[in-house]
């Protein structure tokens, strides 16, 4: 099982034009992560029945489910105001 790490980097200050431009963040990225949820949620699917069947998982498949939870927690943190740090509106 792999360990969880992270790194959160934040300033002490955060302006008030910073706090708006979370939530304008925040709502294109949610947009970005309602499209990417569906597509994660097929591949969790299509996952599962593969390792029903064959009793292996798809090296594929799993490398996108990290992505998308790597970038879910990346988004979560930065509009929870955890980290100053911007995550990408598309992930890579």
């Amino acid at each position: 099982m792999d360990t969880v790490k992270v790194d959160v980097k934040s300033a002490d200050q955060a302006s008030r034009v910073e706090l708006f431009i979370r939530w304008v963040w925040a709502v294109i990225t949610y947009i970005v992560m309602i499209f990417l949820s569906i597509i994660t949620y097929v591949c969790f699917i299509l996952q599962w029945l593969l390792i029903l069947v064959t009793g292996k998982r798809n090296a594929t498949l799993t490398s996108w489910l990290k992505k998308y939870h790597t970038y879910m927690t990346q988004v979560m943190a930065y509009q929870l105001l955890i980290t100053d740090e911007r995550s990408p509106i598309i992930p890579e």
